[in-house]
């Protein structure tokens, strides 16, 4: 699917909306926005990297925190839902490959692979559906690579069963 928007560079991870940053050497993060935060009654962040594992698992969408690699560090309890797996055998493997070889293609792993060879803050919003073990899902995207951490995310957002 090529849904593809270019993602403002501090942006809602699911509105799209700009996220006011608290300014800091390393340059802006992305979180949700406000209003947003409102509508899933938590508190807006700019940051969802500093959230700890017991916030993250709180979190109404799937969240995947991947090295610049694509080895998996974080994936939250929504993530665990949606795709069946469990987060202690997942985290430390391939992201692209092991746990979600649907996902080794160019318009998804070749758009992460291709943030971090340019080593720029980047971040992209598509659709994309997923295969998991309880069939496939239609989902949205937010694929963002934060060079100063060395350090992605996957956040998904699911829009229907087909």
């Amino acid at each position: 699917m090529s849904d593809q928007t270019e993602a403002p560079a501090s942006s809602c991870v699911l509105c799209d909306r700009a996220v006011p940053s608290v300014a800091r050497p390393r340059g802006p993060s992305v979180g949700f926005c406000a209003s947003c935060a409102a509508n899933l009654e938590l508190v807006p962040t700019d940051d969802l990297t500093a959230l700890s594992p017991r916030e993250l698992n709180r979190l109404p969408f799937g969240y995947i925190a991947l090295d610049a690699a694509g080895v998996v560090l974080r994936f939250n309890a929504y993530e665990e839902r949606l795709s069946g797996l469990n987060a202690r055998d997942v985290v430390g493997r391939h992201f692209f490959s092991d746990v979600a070889p649907c996902t080794s293609v160019q318009s998804f792993a070749g758009r992460y692979e291709q943030m971090v060879r340019d080593a720029e803050r980047a971040a992209e919003r598509f659709r994309y559906v997923f295969r998991f073990r309880g069939g496939e899902r239609l989902v949205q995207i937010f694929l963002t690579y934060l060079p100063d951490r060395r350090e992605g995310m996957i956040v998904v957002r699911e829009l229907s069963h087909l």
